[in-house]
């Protein structure tokens, strides 16, 4: 008998982070949603219901923000919540950042599952991390040369030809600024070697990938162990 879907809430910054198909589905778009199915084992019954973060009240404090999707996701009756967003700075944007999360999460709804997460300096750096994925997602003739800290790199905001937009497309051999969702979406998808990915993304990717082990695969544990995922 098939499993019961469980449903996370995803929250994130655009279309590259969550896609841009509102209502619940499988996770198959998102680089965000994509990664989060990984790190759980890649259950079958997974669904996720993504939402952009500018809708959360911009008045609000990221702390705030948080909480009111915590929130969210418990009133629409979803089985658990991920929030992420871009450091867009240096180590201190980081910091700052990924403290306002973890203490929006931990002050609503305790008892609720919820993984935060700070993509640095921007989510592609993320992408950036395994050359064998660039190269299966795009279907390129040879595995590009990445660099081996990709989040040492600056934020675009801050450096419009040197970041990891740029750095992507260059190593795609595209002639853009940024490769389409879509385009990152297969990369995401070929992404295997999570171990890779922890080590050339300790500062964003590493602790994320706590997060949703810790809290969000318990919830496909069954599955996981009978698939023969560890």
């Amino acid at each position: 008998m098939p499993e019961a879907d469980v449903l996370v809430e995803v929250f994130g910054e655009g279309k590259t982070d969550i896609g841009s198909e509102p209502k619940p589905r499988r996770p198959t778009t998102g680089v965000v949603s994509i990664l989060l199915h990984t790190l759980c084992g890649r259950p079958a019954n997974m669904l996720v219901k993504c939402k952009a973060t500018q809708f959360l009240f911009n008045k609000k404090t990221l702390r705030q923000k948080v909480q009111f999707a915590k929130r969210q996701a418990r009133y629409n009756l979803s089985h658990a919540a991920v929030f992420v967003m871009d450091s867009e700075g240096g180590p201190k944007e980081l910091k700052q950042k990924k403290s306002e999360l973890e203490a929006g999460r931990d002050r609503e709804l305790p008892n609720f599952p919820m993984a935060v997460g700070v993509a640095h300096p921007c989510i592609e750096a993320w992408l950036l991390a395994d050359g064998t994925a660039i190269r299966r997602g795009l279907g390129l003739p040879q595995t590009p040369k990445c660099p081996d800290e990709p989040e040492s790199l600056p934020a675009p905001c801050h450096d419009v030809e040197r970041n990891p937009k740029r750095t992507l497309c260059e190593l795609a051999g595209a002639a853009r600024r940024e490769l389409s969702a879509d385009e990152k979406d297969r990369i995401a998808a070929a992404m295997n070697d999570l171990a890779l990915l922890r080590q050339r993304c300790a500062l964003g990717f590493a602790p994320f990938a706590d997060e949703v082990e810790n809290r969000i695969r318990p919830l496909f544990r069954t599955r996981a162990w009978r698939d023969g995922v560890s």
